[in-house]
């Protein structure tokens, strides 16, 4: 049986961010079968889960047993030593020809280089999945940044290999941005409030000279005297 640790169990405690290492005679099981200059395996978990991954190298700390980083294992929902069933990529998959990633953290994609970081760092996860993906955008600054891949063409699972087109699309935490109010639009609601009594809104009452108004009133008098028809000259 396989079982998947995070690299922190090997004696070296840390590996590759972007793949696993298995056992040396594994290891070289897969590359003498593939005879490619990269190779791919499926892991599966117990709910049959799967994830593809790139074998980045061997280790020698176990026949069974296999490292790899740790989002890996939360990709997959198990914890440390469960155990996966690993199946090699035996048939040649498509090469991606576009890709429209979702960022989990929209504070974390802000910057003129991100597209380029990301960019190569999809050519060294190698194998792209529609799901959620991690990846190490800047390696100077190695921090897991987190995308869901809403779009992957042509197919679910394809190898990345530098001519794949990046797109990012607005953040999950990151809302939609609300329409602009236009209030030219003739089709614009009525707020409710507006359609109430007009007595209730000073500002609806008939306007009147303040010096008009009866020193013991409270509420407006209509204005009832002699005045000028606006643009014309008769008196009414």
């Amino acid at each position: 049986m396989t079982v998947l640790y995070s690299y922190n169990y090997s004696s070296a405690g840390e590996g590759p961010w972007w793949g696993i290492r298995c056992s040396q005679s594994q290891y070289m099981r897969v590359v003498d079968r593939m005879q490619e200059t990269r190779c791919f395996v499926y892991l599966t978990n117990e709910q049959n889960n799967t994830v593809a991954v790139a074998i980045e190298g061997p280790h020698n700390e176990g026949e069974d047993i296999l490292f790899g980083p740790s989002w890996l294992l939360e990709r997959l929902g198990i914890e440390e030593g469960n155990p996966v069933s690993l199946t090699i990529v035996g048939h040649m998959l498509p090469k991606g020809i576009s890709i429209k990633l979702k960022p989990v953290d929209g504070m974390s994609v802000e910057g003129p280089m991100f597209i380029e970081g990301l960019t190569e760092a999809l050519n060294q996860l190698g194998v792209l999945q529609k799901g959620l993906i991690s990846a190490i955008v800047d390696p100077s600054l190695p921090e897991l940044h987190h995308f869901y891949i809403e779009e992957l063409e042509p197919n679910s699972i394809c190898l990345a290999d530098g001519e794949l087109r990046v797109e990012l699309m607005r953040a999950v935490n990151r809302p939609d941005t609300p329409p602009l109010h236009n209030p030219s639009r003739s089709d614009t609601p009525i707020p409710e409030a507006l359609l109430a009594e007009p007595a209730a809104f000073d500002w609806l009452a008939p306007m009147v000279p303040i010096s008009d108004l009866p020193a013991s009133s409270s509420a407006p008098t209509p204005f009832a005297g002699r005045g000028n028809l606006l643009g014309r000259s008769r008196l009414v």
